[in-house]
């Protein structure tokens, strides 16, 4: 069977595309993060510091979810990056305080969009609006309540981001087996092996930095061994 180059190239990287939402996650999950911080800060320079990291956090999930297609999420955003700049030009500890308290039910939303345009799950994405607003202000509550530990703040990130890199890399091998079948390249189904859990005690070992570079090193290097699988078949093919 011949293969059609153009059509696997651009599926390729089409699927490859939507693990740029779990560089948007590892992002909101900071701007989640350093709004904490700024909530429980206990001076106005602290509280101002963290919410211009958070704000900035923010500003990268902007972009990173204009490139993964999670326009669902654009409004969160665009709330939470509002609500840090009035954060940051208020005049008072507790007029910052107020406005952190708002970007982080926004920040909250985030995660939550970001779920559901990773899960793909027609039924998460038909939620009704007003449940996604409870469930964010029943967070926002339960975040408020703890002092999280930085630590566990990053922790927290690691897992998050795990659980998210490993659905879309779980689709990308999924799409590269269907395509093997489908043009009968037996090169393309032998790259896709069993992968080996990393536990929560791997995490703790690593920086969330590390996390992140394994994960990404791992989508690109699967990505990449379909790809010249699937350009060597079609070598054979013609």
């Amino acid at each position: 069977m011949k293969i059609n180059l153009l059509f696997i190239v651009s599926l390729l990287f089409q699927i490859s595309a939507s693990a740029n939402c779990a560089d948007a996650y590892a992002s909101a999950s900071y701007s989640l993060s350093h709004t904490k911080k700024s909530l429980n800060a206990n001076n106005f320079d602290h509280q101002q510091y963290s919410a211009s990291r958070a704000l900035e956090a923010f500003e990268k999930s902007k972009e990173l979810v204009e490139t993964c297609g999670c326009e669902s999420s654009m409004d969160a955003i665009l709330d939470g990056i509002e609500n840090l700049e009035s954060s940051l030009e208020a005049s008072d500890w507790d007029m910052g305080r107020y406005y952190a308290k708002r970007a982080l039910a926004n920040a909250q939303d985030l995660l939550g969009f970001l779920d559901m345009c990773s899960s793909n799950n027609p039924e998460q994405s038909s939620e009704d609006p007003q449940d996604l607003q409870d469930e964010g202000a029943t967070a926002e509550d339960d975040a408020i309540n703890m002092l999280v530990e930085s630590e566990t703040d990053d922790l927290e990130m690691k897992i998050n981001f795990q659980r998210l890199a490993e659905i879309n890399i779980s689709e990308l091998e999924r799409a590269i087996h269907e395509l093997a079948l489908l043009f009968e390249c037996d090169k393309a189904l032998n790259i896709i092996n069993n992968r080996k859990d990393r536990t929560e005690e791997d995490l703790k070992m690593e920086s969330f930095t590390a996390t992140k570079a394994h994960y990404v090193s791992q989508t690109v290097s699967i990505h990449n061994k379909a790809l010249f699988a699937l350009l060597e078949c079609s070598k054979q093919a013609n």
